[in-house]
């Protein structure tokens, strides 16, 4: 009996899950027409879309990115600073290197006198070259004999009318402005110098080595031509801050050292009442004023004026004017030997910031010492940009000498530019140097640890631009200048009348040295 029951209970219990079993079946059925709806109508659909928006959007943004921002800055930081016309990428040069094969007797022309630091600097380093020369190539070495000209006019008037006469010297020092006068005779050092080694050198100090594609003058002897020298110590007893040149070469564009600064600080510091003016300058600086705002006086050939018509060369002058006019400058005009004064006044505290150039800084820096004062070295303000010009003289090759007297030039030229050789100039003659390898140099180290603001100036040429040239640069220059002190010397006359006549002139003179 108990069997027969459990079996009947085994059999309803069979029963019911074949029952359920049979009920569970459409499962499968509901679970396979969902599957394939999603798989084939919408996984196209997203495979699609999500591969154009990830592809075009993501992937353009982080390329551009990281190549535009992060990529040039470590890998070509020096670049900018590289001008194309100086470094072309399609040109080859022949460069000149001595045969040794003869003895080979080369002179130099300089200007000033054997007694100046320039003439003293100038022959040292001549003696121990050719002292070298006899020791390296004995019987067969180059022999340099340095001779002075007088001023940098006598030797511009001496050397065209030798090369005229075809008995001029092989190598030469002249002014930077009288570049163009010799781009029909002089070789491109480019031929002497790598692009490596002209790289090297402060592209600040090249403002007037190229003309008309060539470049010419290797900028030996240079000055920084339109610096302020500043006594902090007048401006610290009035509560006024001055920036410092290390902020200012940091970050130039954030620098609030501009025309208005300057000028606030400059009448803030004046009591006329007792002699004591905040600026002294015995000229303006008509080809700063317009760099310093963006602008230019002339093309880069000086065949047309790049001023006329441009307001910001009004302004520059109204600027200029205003230092007089509102009393934080006395009027150059107003007593003789004006300039020379300056420097007495300034050596006296009676002046707070004197317009200068780096040949000087010697000079001041003693009489501070003297003085126990504290002085210090600026750029000229900016309105948009800074601009040191570039003094001084440079050296040029003529190609009217025989081969072996190129080549023997060519190589003094090279052995000059050493760092080491480059420093001793520098160091007894106030020269800025033409590398930072120079700086390094014990003889310069030595000279800028007692006279730090010399490395200071030279620091500021990196604001150095390339200078326009040509034939008519120098008579532009001069009418510029010349005209352009009538701010000063007749304070009645409009600036629009002034402009005028300075276009007249420039004009004329562009004409007539075409």
């Amino acid at each position: 009996m108990k069997t027969r029951k459990w079996t009947a209970i085994l059999l309803l219990v069979v029963s019911i899950l074949i029952g359920l079993s049979a009920c569970a079946q459409p499962g499968p059925a509901q679970t396979e027409p969902p599957t394939p709806t999603p798989t084939k109508a919408p996984t196209p659909e997203p495979t699609k879309e999500p591969t154009k928006e990830p592809t075009k959007e993501p992937t353009k943004e982080p390329t551009k990115e990281p190549t535009k921002e992060p990529t040039p800055t470590p890998t070509e930081p020096p670049q900018p600073q590289f001008d194309p016309e100086l470094y072309p990428t399609d040109k080859t040069w022949n460069k000149l290197e001595p045969a040794y094969a003869a003895p080979v007797a080369i002179t130099m022309w300089i200007p000033n006198s054997a007694t100046s630091t320039m003439g003293m600097g100038i022959q040292t380093l001549a003696d121990a070259f050719n002292a070298e020369q006899a020791e390296k190539h004995a019987g067969k070495n180059i022999t340099v004999t340095v001779e002075f000209q007088g001023t940098s006019g006598a030797l511009n008037e001496k050397l065209q009318a030798a090369i005229l006469a075809g008995n001029n010297p092989v190598i030469s020092a002249v002014g930077v402005s009288s570049v163009p006068l010799y781009a029909g005779r002089a070789i491109d050092l480019r031929n002497v110098l790598s692009y490596e080694e002209l790289q090297a050198q402060n592209q600040g100090l090249l403002q007037y080595s190229l003309y008309d594609g060539k470049f010419i003058l290797n900028p030996y002897f240079p000055s920084a031509s339109n610096i302020l020298v500043v006594n902090r110590d007048m401006f610290k007893a009035k509560g006024i801050e001055l920036p410092k040149a290390a902020d200012i070469l940091a970050d130039p564009e954030k620098s609030d050292w501009t025309w208005e600064t300057f000028k606030k600080a400059a009448l803030a510091l004046t009591d006329a009442d007792k002699e004591i003016y905040g600026f002294a300058t015995g000229s303006l600086d008509p080809i700063g004023m317009m760099y310093q705002q963006g602008g230019r006086l002339y093309n880069a050939t000086v065949t047309e004026i790049a001023f006329k018509g441009d307001e910001r060369f009004a302004k520059g002058l109204e600027f200029w004017r205003s230092l007089v006019t509102e009393g934080a400058a006395m009027n150059p005009n107003a007593r003789a030997k004006h300039a020379s004064i300056n420097v007495s006044e300034f050596y006296e505290q009676k002046i707070g910031m004197i317009y200068t150039t780096s040949s000087n800084i010697v000079k001041f820096t003693e009489a501070a010492k003297e003085g126990k004062y504290e002085i210090d070295v600026l750029p000229f303000p900016k309105q948009t940009q800074f601009f040191t010009n570039q003094g001084g003289s440079g050296i040029i090759i003529l190609d009217n000498r025989s081969a072996d007297e190129q080549a023997a030039a060519a190589e003094f030229m090279r052995w000059l530019n050493k760092p080491e050789n480059n420093a001793k100039m520098c160091a007894v003659s106030g020269y800025l140097p033409l590398t930072k390898a120079a700086m390094e140099e014990e003889a310069l180290k030595e000279v800028y640890a007692e006279t730090p603001l010399l490395q200071t100036a030279a620091e500021l040429m990196v604001f150095g631009v390339k200078s326009p040239q040509g034939k008519a640069k120098a008579a532009a220059d001069k009418a510029v200048n010349d005209y352009c002190k009538q701010i000063w010397s007749e304070p009645e006359k409009s600036i629009d009348d002034i402009v005028k006549e300075v276009v007249d002139k420039v004009e004329f003179e562009i004409e007539a040295n075409k």
